[in-house]
């Protein structure tokens, strides 16, 4: 049943690629991932963009985590929420500030905070994450996150991109000090829908979500 899921999916995900192709769908050139899968890049949202996460499943479902929105109050600067888990008592607010970038390297500070109502509990989110563009196909994404809840820690984060066409990238993280690992694939679909599809490592639970980025 799991690998017909998997085959089934990636079959939707070919036609849109290739529909998408056909149709004009954005590029990464033009629209890099302001987050690889779930780890932030140091790409930002244009000035006036927003990006909303429409549909997201996983196995098992968490239903308060579908909806994200993220806006790009310059070129530099953007923040998100997610308005439903708020309204529950999950409140999780982020945002990210890109310091600079060259040809080949962007620099960002990404932060946040998570404020669970009910219990009463909360954390402080913070660090860094570089995107490095080794290649012309190939990209890292280095970072750290520093949180605060109320204990201090550190989590060390790695990311890498691969091109496989102009509108789909092969994404492989990693994360923790037991490597957590997860690969999964974005495509454009259309004009402005991004759609991932991802897993973790060496279990397999299929995750899915569909984004609008105007």
């Amino acid at each position: 049943m799991r690998n017909l899921t998997w085959n089934a999916c990636l079959t939707v995900l070919a036609v849109g690629v290739a529909v998408g192709g056909q149709a004009g769908a954005r590029t990464f050139g033009d629209a890099p991932p302001t987050r690889g899968l779930y780890k932030p890049t140091a790409y930002t949202l244009a000035g006036g963009e927003f990006q909303i996460q429409f549909f997201a499943f996983s196995s098992p479902m968490y239903p308060l985590s579908f909806l994200e929105f993220e806006y790009g109050l310059s070129d530099a600067f953007q923040f998100g929420l997610r308005p439903v888990s708020a309204f529950f008592g999950d409140v999780r607010l982020w945002g990210k500030y890109r310091v600079g970038t060259s040809e080949t390297l962007s620099l960002a500070i990404p932060f946040g905070i998570d404020v669970f109502i009910p219990s009463p509990a909360w954390k402080l989110r913070g660090g860094w994450v570089l995107s490095w563009r080794a290649s012309p196909l190939l990209t890292f994404h280095p970072g750290i996150e520093l949180s605060v809840s109320p204990a201090m820690g550190i989590h060390p984060y790695l990311g890498a991109d691969l091109d496989l066409g102009r509108i789909l990238k092969l994404v492989v993280e990693v994360e923790g000090e037991e490597p957590h690992v997860t690969v999964g694939l974005l495509a454009w679909l259309w004009e402005g829908v991004l759609v991932q599809v991802d897993s973790p490592l060496p279990s397999v639970s299929l995750r899915i979500s569909v984004s609008g980025r105007f």
